[in-house]
């Protein structure tokens, strides 16, 4: 990833220059890591393989639009996000995974039994899907996706301090929704990530 960073002027200028060994080298770098964050914003596998397979392809014809003010990521995930609105909207539903739910949830010291991870996994969904969808969206980006604030502000086209306001009160709200014994958004658990 730090090659990728190092060499994002000329990944940015292959692109523009439709070069397919600059697509190949995005799809090496971010394919993973887009597809997961699809999967967590939409819920569905194939659906996500698909809006990260699209948001290649719509990187690549709109390259020429890629100005270089962000990371060509978070420049990625800008199209992967408005590509995901479009199909929530036909959905009008998300689903959370539970094995990506489990992998969050524990820390790497603890070994819960299935039945916890299932369990906090259920609960996490819920509460996730109760929340409105600009403030699924930031703790989407904030914490899986771990981008900065200024980077989810790009993301999304609002302020910093829109994004603060989202991620501050999506918090809350994960604090009322879940059980105080599994709340990783209760006391501290996200404070110092929240002001970064």
């Amino acid at each position: 990833m730090a090659q990728m960073d190092m060499d994002q002027e000329k990944l940015a200028a292959a692109l523009k220059a439709r070069d397919p060994a600059a697509m190949q080298q995005l799809v090496e770098a971010f394919g993973q890591r887009l597809t997961r964050s699809a999967y967590l914003l939409c819920g569905n596998e194939n659906e996500a393989q698909d809006l990260a397979q699209d948001t290649f392809v719509e990187a690549f014809r709109s390259a020429h639009r890629f100005q270089g003010r962000s990371s060509v990521y978070t420049w990625l995930h800008s199209i992967l996000l408005n590509l995901t609105r479009h199909y929530r909207r036909k959905r009008k539903k998300l689903i959370y995974d539970n094995e990506l739910a489990a992998q969050e949830i524990s820390a790497p010291e603890e070994h819960p039994s299935a039945l916890d991870v299932d369990c906090a996994a259920t609960e996490l969904a819920q509460a996730l899907q109760r929340l409105s969808e600009p403030h699924r969206e930031v703790l989407v980006l904030r914490y899986y996706e771990r981008l900065q604030i200024a980077e989810i502000a790009q993301s999304l086209g609002v302020s910093p301090g829109t994004v603060k306001s989202r991620v501050h009160y999506a918090i809350q709200e994960m604090q009322k929704l879940l059980p105080a014994e599994m709340n990783l958004f209760g006391a501290g658990g996200t404070n110092e990530m929240e002001t970064k």
